[in-house]
């Protein structure tokens, strides 16, 4: 333990860690209260509640999960961040360390432990330390498929949506307010019919449908991405836009927006970097 003087309670856990390595829980069953609480990293139904049924789970995990030795602890008024590194690798321990570290908050009242917080890194010990609240769990992230099959000796390299609108001219307008320049053009008895648009490397086409579209019957969402998305926002809404609130999308981006085309389209923007 990296300390010049330890603290009563940077001794007792001190003591406790020794003990349990040896495999003697009789220490740390004298320094736990009697309601004291063990909450795991991943919190919920692992938790464990009570000093006899936290000295039973001990007992059961004590190769994988307890026996090894504390590297350095940090006491900050009644909790105390406890880097220990277990004896067993992360693999077998089936907890997460952070460089052979499995880091935890020990609260201390009154000379006895009366809780015992489980966090994935040190990050989130000094942070439940400071708050006493467990950080919030990080958003999963989208990940690549496991195999991806090897693909045909032909394939297409482009893809445009191709989309039914009631009034192409309408919608040529609108898609304009998101940087969208027509491209090519239709037209039948002078009205347009069909338009190509572009903005940058988007790109979409629209076919007048003669009759309203129902929007209830939509099974498409076009997705969109804007380097600058709030100042995108508030254009929108000076232009009389609807333009929903910037939401966190996760597990996608964690910055997108909702608004409709005049037919009812859903466009998600979101913001990239």
């Amino acid at each position: 333990m990296n300390t010049t003087s330890d603290s009563p309670e940077l001794e007792l856990l001190r003591r406790c860690f020794e003990a349990l390595s040896n495999g003697d829980f009789s220490v740390l069953e004298e320094a736990l209260a009697e309601d004291a609480v063990w909450r795991t990293v991943d919190e919920g139904s692992t938790n464990c509640q009570g000093r006899e049924t936290i000295i039973e789970v001990m007992s059961r995990n004590l190769d994988g999960r307890v026996r090894g030795s504390i590297e350095d602890a940090i006491q900050d008024g009644s909790r105390v961040i406890v880097a220990f590194r277990p004896t067993q690798p992360s693999d077998a321990a089936g907890r997460p360390l952070e460089d052979g570290i499995a880091w935890a908050v020990v609260t201390l009242t009154d000379g006895k432990i009366t809780e015992l917080k489980g966090c994935v890194d040190r990050v989130a010990a000094i942070g439940y330390a400071r708050t006493g609240r467990p950080a919030a769990p990080a958003a999963p992230k989208v990940q690549p498929p496991e195999t991806v099959p090897e693909l045909p000796e032909q394939r297409v390299d482009g893809l445009i949506p191709f989309v039914k609108v009631a009034n192409v001219e309408r919608s040529v307008a609108f898609y304009h307010h998101l940087g969208f320049t027509p491209t090519s053009v239709y037209k039948y008895r002078d009205s347009l019919a069909w338009a190509a648009l572009e903005s940058g490397g988007a790109e979409i086409m629209f076919e007048g449908s003669g009759e309203p579209i129902d929007p209830g019957q939509q099974t498409i969402l076009f997705y969109l991405y804007s380097h600058e998305l709030t100042a995108l926002r508030d254009q929108l809404l000076a232009a009389g836009i609807a333009a929903g609130e910037i939401e966190d999308g996760s597990p996608g981006p964690r910055q997108e927006m909702r608004v409709l085309d005049p037919d009812g389209y859903v466009l998600m923007i979101a913001q990239i970097d």
